[in-house]
């Protein structure tokens, strides 16, 4: 059922009120659905994104040259970010759960087969087949390398409209949109949450569910909590404490070429099915090797030249490029985070670029049409391409962990949204360890692949030191937004426990990526909708165990005011 923030006082009790609409927001709702508890789905904006929930997320600070702007990192609509991302379904490894000398503080207070048992479900949950993430390759073994790994795709990645009938038809469930929260209130003791501020541009109220869960996105759940520790100075952690640190997302880009021994083998590289949906290998160290050589977890893939750098000379390429870089269609085309990627900055060499399509017109024609008929008119649709050429060069791009800093903070500034809520100042950073990481994985992967006859790397950069130099000045993110609100065993090292619960506060969770303690190389949405999972189930059990958690209607009491 969908309701209006209007119509929220007036609502019949529910068990749980889960704060976000985003793919692991909907994610507990269902599941706590299926374990026989009342929803409460509370979403800051409506079905579509509007003007005025875009303007709650659109002052925070952040550095461009490090962090994507938040109006293309964030969506307030039923569906949240999933609106946005490329769909990419990878779960964690198990030396991301290991204690690992370069990254002393990414402890995890839980093993990783209490996550991976809900693997099948959340691969239910987003269409993507069997939760199958291996496949023997035509490569073989490569000692220290590994290329069995896959990464799926699921063919909606929007999930407010894959669940939408779902949300709407169900009689456990109520979906209030135009619903911001904007405090948590707890009680004297600082034990319970007390009541919810919610608001929205007519007006707030209060609501006082039994259990609340936080699902609102890595930036916005700190923001509330922060925001919260205001009038709770003691809680969360207490002000100083983790809370807001050790931002973390990935370290990504291209340094290298790989030349492939047999041009053909690309093959093996490239999208293909199972089971109803688009698969990829990715080349990953094993976690033996990252081990002995003390690195980081990093993924390769073959990828195409950067659209934007005419002189790869491709006309298929180049038309890609002119399509995503004349704004109205490229829009159309891809998310805004992923067209303004593949664009690059200024200048932009529209000339070269048509001189790149007119070269070989017919050829162009004919790459675009099979990249068209496999993105838009066949199902599953295809969700990337590779470009082949006879030589077997392709550019490689990595995928790498970033250690967990305790200076790589989110804090909350002096600027203000229509709300009331303070903005955040965003201070992403990224260490030399986290580069020197990757130009090792680079060097053993390079290693690995000679001795295996498999292929070699072309390095872009003369010398090690502008390696090193070169992934710093690519590092940057805001998209994968992990670690603000990090899974600890006590509140001094975290905001959460293992089971997701804020400590020391009995009735408050956090669902999301913002609880993971590593961000490994996998991309987080899979594995924070797995934990979302496993916290419903955990919600459920409190039920079982006689926990009252409908004591207190879920919403009540007094407008504190209203917005004209």
């Amino acid at each position: 059922m969908f309701v209006s923030l209007g119509q929220l006082s007036g609502l019949p009790p529910h068990d749980v009120c889960v704060v976000g609409s985003g793919p692991v927001g909907i994610a507990v709702a269902l599941a706590c659905e299926e374990a026989g508890l009342s929803v409460l789905l509370l979403e800051a904006g409506q079905e579509q994104p509007d003007a005025f929930a875009a303007g709650l997320g659109a002052g925070h600070k952040v550095d461009e040259q490090r962090h994507a702007p938040t109006d293309i990192a964030m969506c307030r609509a039923l569906g949240g970010t999933s609106r946005w991302w490329g769909g990419r379904c990878v779960p964690f490894d198990d030396i991301d759960f290991a204690h690992r000398p370069p990254v002393p503080d990414a402890v995890w207070p839980i093993r990783h087969a209490e996550i991976e048992t809900y693997y099948a479900r959340a691969a239910a949950y987003f269409g993507i087949g069997p939760a199958r993430f291996t496949a023997p390759s035509a490569v073989g073994s490569l000692g220290d390398v590994e290329f069995q790994r896959l990464e799926r795709w699921t063919p909606q990645i929007n999930m407010g409209v894959l669940h939408r009938r779902r949300l709407e038809t169900s009689r456990r469930i109520t979906v209030v949109l135009g619903a911001a929260v904007t405090a948590v209130h707890l009680d004297a003791n600082e034990r319970r949450v007390e009541s919810l501020t919610v608001g929205g541009a007519l007006g707030s109220l209060r609501i006082t569910p039994p259990l609340t869960v936080l699902a609102c996105g890595g930036l916005e759940t700190a923001r509330l909590l922060l925001v919260s520790q205001r009038s709770h100075p003691r809680a969360f952690g207490g002000i100083g404490g983790p809370l807001g640190r050790t931002y973390m997302g990935h370290i990504s880009g291209k340094i290298a070429e790989i030349v492939l021994a047999d041009p053909t083998s690309v093959a093996d590289h490239d999208f293909f099915q199972d089971d109803g949906a688009y698969v990829r290998r990715r080349l990953n160290l094993s976690g033996e090797t990252q081990m002995r050589e003390g690195v980081l977890n990093t993924a390769f893939w073959i990828d195409n030249p950067p659209f934007h750098q005419h002189e790869h000379g491709n006309g298929v390429l180049s038309l890609v490029w002119c399509a995503l870089a004349f704004a109205p269609v490229g829009r159309r085309l891809a998310s805004e985070g992923v067209r303004v990627a593949h664009v690059g900055g200024q200048p932009r060499h529209w000339g070269r670029h048509v001189r790149n399509v007119l070269r070989s017109p017919f050829g162009t024609l004919s790459g675009i049409l099979k990249i068209l008929r496999a993105r838009f008119l066949t199902k599953p649709r295809q969700p990337g391409f590779i470009v082949r050429n006879r030589a077997g060069r392709y550019s490689l791009h990595y995928h790498g962990e970033h250690a967990p800093h305790s200076a790589s903070r989110v804090v909350l500034s002096d600027r203000c949204d229509a709300l009331g809520m303070p903005y955040l100042d965003v201070d992403l950073r990224f260490a030399h360890g986290d580069a020197e990481s990757v130009v090792r994985s680079h060097e053993l992967l390079d290693a690995a692949l000679q001795r295996g006859g498999v292929g070699k790397l072309i390095y872009r950069q003369a010398d090690r030191e502008a390696r090193l130099a070169a992934v710093l000045d690519q590092a940057a993110d805001g998209f994968h937004q992990a670690g603000t609100t990090r899974m600890a065993a006590t509140p001094s090292d975290g905001v959460v426990d293992a089971q997701c619960r804020v400590h020391g506060v009995e009735n408050l969770f956090v669902a999301g990526s913002s609880v993971l303690p590593s961000s490994g190389q996998a991309n987080p949405t899979f594995v924070a909708v797995a934990l979302g999972l496993r916290l419903a189930d955990h919600l459920a059990g409190l039920k079982c165990a006689g926990a009252d958690v409908a004591a207190e209607p879920n919403s009540s009491l007094l407008h504190e005011g209203a917005r004209a």
